[in-house]
């Protein structure tokens, strides 16, 4: 039988701030049962709170939140811009990219957009404050922008990579992804 502090503990040395029951039955080696009554103890202890019902967070940093929360997903749109000191101004919500269906978490301020898998790229782990984020380029961030109907502000980019990128959405025959590409080629002139 594990002890709750090493349970807090396993969880802070895997860099895993989020986990649902069934990560953290895995992460345990228990049955799925035993890990809600862990994960209950953690939240009585003020160890971990509850960002949605199955899940608790040992972190309340909204970036970590935001790329474990809901997986696959990584941060974009301004927000990535704003991390990679390209916009001055927060935003007002987290703008994350996924795969799966599209979700917002009004009260956290995380907004997820669904993406085709085949568009799912573009983005970097990064550590952060004892766990980790993933963050859209600041290119594919401004490319999702602009697939999502949003104007990316005029920042620097480099349209190699702009260019290269497009590639990917071009082979995609959908308005938004022909939007994208479109975009990309009123760049070079």
């Amino acid at each position: 039988m594990m002890h709750l502090y090493e349970i807090k503990e396993l969880l802070e040395s895997s860099g895993r701030l989020v986990v649902d029951v069934k990560q953290l039955s895995v992460l345990l080696g228990i049955p799925r049962s035993h890990s809600k009554v862990y994960a209950s103890r953690l939240v009585s202890k003020n160890w971990a709170w509850r960002p949605r019902k199955g899940v608790i967070a040992l972190t309340r940093d909204e970036l970590v939140l935001a790329t474990q929360l809901i997986e696959p997903s990584y941060i974009s749109m301004s927000t990535a811009l704003h991390l990679h000191g390209l916009l001055d101004q927060v935003p007002a919500s987290i703008e994350c990219i996924t795969t799966r269906h599209s979700l917002s978490f009004r009260e956290l301020g995380i907004i997820y957009r669904r993406i085709n898998p085949a568009l799912f790229f573009g983005y970097r782990r990064m550590e952060r404050g004892g766990s980790y984020i993933h963050v859209a380029l600041a290119e594919k961030a401004a490319l999702d922008m602009v697939y999502f109907g949003q104007s990316p502000p005029d920042v620097e980019l480099d349209i190699a990579i702009l260019r290269e990128m497009a590639e990917r959405f071009s082979a995609l025959n959908s308005p938004r992804a022909r939007r994208v590409v479109k975009w990309v080629r009123g760049l070079a002139d």
